[in-house]
């Protein structure tokens, strides 16, 4: 045994050894290599049309479908993570897929939904576009923004190397929640169906009284609150239709750098020198008073106890509606939908108590909200899990 160890131990061995390791660890990062272009070439075929997937250090890292929130429907999207960039297509016809855009990490952020009643979806932002997607669960969601976010802060490190002017904290601030100018990034959209009233007026949305975005916040908004545009950075100066607050707040930034004399500087479209003179005129649209109460607190704030879609009955013959209710501060706030800035009603939950029902149709989905033994509102959640959460969250709200 010590003539086998000094055997083993010896220099020439151990220089062998290494030598070994060196080769198959370049033999495996060659096959490697060679899987990956193999794979890159493989994205490249599948795309209709001429696209140059296949670049110098690109590597491929991740690939799925999920469905992407558009402003009505959600709609299926196959996406394919890079170190570099995020493709993202729409399947055609065997196999091939429609290119809609390759959009760069760099400057990209990846989030998810504070709302738990969205706890598949999450949200990216990048400069040229910005949306909302959804998993099959919220596992997979994990799955992919851990990803994302992970080659989001590799590749913002990568760029220093060939960017020695640049910090690692100019790098990781891209990354971090910090809010970017206005106009400078394509806004995330609200879908249509999260909000039944103008996110600024409260006037309701009508067959004839149509819903518009803001190009610069994403903000659901009337034809009288977006009756201006403005020449935003992301569209390069291009004018699009912004609300109200984000036009007042754009000027402010174009008063605060104001360019030179003799350099172009920003263009507005006629449309916003009328701006003033289209409020004047009379609409269409739908507007009722509501009670400054109403207004205290809406439907997508961050800090309630307890937010989210249920079906509500007023008694267990009458018809089931489907509303988005926030407990906030032991006040039950109920919403037409998750987006709405005014409550349709509010209710504070001193004094109520709340059982659930059990019986073998409810499924433990059930429970009633009772006021001196009243029934007083019946509820249902879309699962046991959610029922009970809720359960729990009107019991807090109960009590003193």
């Amino acid at each position: 045994m010590p003539l086998l160890s000094t055997y083993i131990l010896s220099p020439c061995i151990l220089d062998a050894l290494a030598v070994v390791i060196e080769v198959a660890n370049h033999a495996n990062d060659t096959m490697k290599q060679g899987d990956n272009f193999q794979k890159l070439m493989q994205i490249q075929y599948s795309l209709n049309g001429h696209h140059e997937i296949v670049q110098p250090g690109r590597v491929f890292l991740k690939e799925g479908t999920l469905m992407k929130l558009s402003r009505k429907v959600m709609q299926p999207r196959m996406f394919f993570l890079f170190n570099d960039a995020l493709l993202y297509t729409t399947p055609v016809q065997s196999g091939m897929y429609k290119l809609n855009n390759m959009l760069s990490l760099a400057g990209m952020k990846v989030r998810k939904p504070t709302q738990e009643a969205y706890q598949n979806e999450l949200k990216i932002e990048s400069v040229e576009r910005s949306f909302i997607l959804s998993a099959s669960s919220a596992p997979e969601r994990d799955e992919w923004l851990e990803a994302i976010s992970r080659s989001i802060e590799e590749y913002a490190k990568k760029r220093i190397t060939f960017c020695p002017s640049r910090s690692l904290d100019e790098a990781d601030s891209e990354n971090k929640d910090e809010v970017s100018p206005l106009g400078s990034k394509a806004p995330i959209w609200i879908p249509d169906t999260r909000a039944t009233m103008c996110m600024i007026c409260t006037s309701e949305f009508t067959l004839t009284w149509r819903r518009h975005h803001c190009r610069a916040c994403g903000k659901i908004v009337c034809q009288a609150c977006s009756s201006n545009k403005y020449g935003l950075d992301y569209l390069k100066n291009q004018p699009a239709r912004v609300c109200e607050h984000c036009y007042q707040e754009l000027q402010k930034l174009d008063h605060q750098h104001a360019p030179k004399i003799g350099s172009p500087g920003n263009h507005k479209s006629p449309s916003s020198t009328l701006s003033s003179v289209l409020h004047s005129i009379p609409s269409g649209r739908k507007q009722k008073k509501i009670p400054a109460a109403l207004k205290e607190v809406s439907a997508n704030t961050e800090d309630s106890s307890m937010s989210g879609y249920l079906y509500r009955s007023k008694g267990n013959k009458k018809p089931w509606k489907h509303l988005w209710f926030v407990i906030k501060n032991k006040v039950l706030y109920t919403y037409a939908a998750s987006e709405d800035v005014a409550a349709l009603e509010s209710q504070p939950l001193l004094g109520f108590t709340v059982t659930q029902v059990k019986d073998e149709n409810s499924e433990s989905r059930v429970f009633q909200l009772l006021h001196k033994n009243m029934l007083f509102y019946v509820f249902k959640a879309d699962d046991a899990h959610s029922a009970h959460k809720w359960i729990e969250a009107f019991q807090e709200g109960t009590i003193l």
